[in-house]
């Protein structure tokens, strides 16, 4: 009888990564790779989940494909820091999704929160027709005051202008970044 327990969870370690990216894949919507998606699995088996993992800028990137990199990072760091003028100071005030909107959704997600944390990693940057594109996956989970968790991740697109010295954000494709809901 102690090996039939014992077989089942072994299989609900094994499967549950597996799980995750089947419920995950049933949740991204046709235009959404991830959805932004919440994750909502058990406090308990949450270290189950293979977790992101930062990356660094290869050695062979041009300057502005760097600085770019380096700007969705601190996007990701401001994130976490509830820096609203942070997270803003590297948007452009041009953003096509509406800046105005952006700051307020970013705004009230931030001040309804005790905590909060984000992981990027990118996966490329491109330059081509003055664009500079950063494709990145990234986690993000934020702590509301009575101890609730949203937890999601994402793959998204950050788009910059290469004319724009500042490389501030000028639109994304893919899952809202950090899961910031409205824009």
């Amino acid at each position: 009888m102690n090996a039939l327990p014992s077989r089942f969870g072994a299989l609900r370690v094994f499967a549950l990564p597996a799980v995750v990216a089947l419920l995950l894949g049933a949740c991204a919507g046709a235009n959404q790779p991830g959805a932004g998606a919440p994750l909502s699995l058990p406090a308990a088996e949450k270290p189950l989940v293979a977790q992101l993992v930062p990356t660094q800028p290869p050695s062979n990137l041009g300057s502005v494909e760097r600085f770019a990199w380096q700007q969705v990072v601190h996007l990701g760091e401001a994130f976490a820091a509830g820096d609203v003028e942070g997270f803003l100071a590297r948007v452009s005030r041009g953003f096509y999704r509406s800046y105005g909107t952006l700051e307020s959704s970013l705004k009230d997600l931030l001040a309804n929160s005790r905590a909060r944390s984000a992981v990027v990693a990118i996966r490329q940057v491109t330059e081509e027709e003055g664009r500079v594109s950063v494709s990145t996956e990234w986690t993000r989970s934020v702590t509301f005051p009575e101890g609730s968790v949203d937890a999601r991740r994402g793959e998204t697109v950050f788009l910059f202008l290469k004319s724009d010295t500042s490389l501030r954000l000028l639109d994304y494709r893919g899952d809202a970044p950090f899961a910031i809901d409205g824009i």
